[in-house]
């Protein structure tokens, strides 16, 4: 599989549906975001992983295929184990700061946000480079994209204040 995202594909013809993806991937991450802020701790990542199934779902109507809900949601769960690492002190101190009355919940949801959004874009961002390429779910090999995926959420992080 050709681990291509969406900024690497040279062929035109799919404008359409590149400006299609990108929507889906822009409303997802506003999605995702207010999934964060679930105050129930745990069901806030639930609600991300939910948010993200049902976009790469999306991303592969555009592209004319039809993927099994079960096979959509382990992917992007594994691709969500991949980002966890690289997002772990958000995703630890949005969760467990939920399990503290009161303010918790805030925080928890605006520690976990940046991750949300991040991680949702750069999973549609790949997605949309392996459909872009012709590759299914079938095809899909995590592996191959881990250093993209890792790439498009650096990309996507807010930037840290100096």
């Amino acid at each position: 599989m050709n681990a291509a995202t969406i900024d690497e594909v040279v062929d035109t013809d799919n404008s359409e549906q590149i400006e299609q993806a990108g929507k889906i991937i822009s409303d997802a991450m506003k999605w995702s975001v207010a999934a964060s802020v679930i105050p129930v701790p745990n069901l806030d990542l639930v609600g991300i992983a939910a948010v993200q199934a049902n976009m790469v779902s999306e991303i592969a109507k555009v592209y004319g295929s039809t993927l099994p809900k079960q096979a959509v949601k382990a992917t992007v769960s594994v691709l969500l184990g991949t980002l966890a690492p690289v997002g772990a002190t958000s995703v630890v101190l949005g969760t467990t700061a939920k399990y503290l009355p009161g303010y918790g919940s805030l925080i928890g949801g605006i520690s976990l946000a940046g991750f949300a959004a991040a991680s949702t874009y750069a999973i549609g961002k790949v997605f949309v480079g392996h459909f872009e390429n012709g590759g299914t779910l079938a095809t899909f090999d995590v592996k191959s994209v881990t250093a993209k995926l890792k790439e498009e959420f650096s990309k996507a992080k807010p930037a840290k204040a100096e």
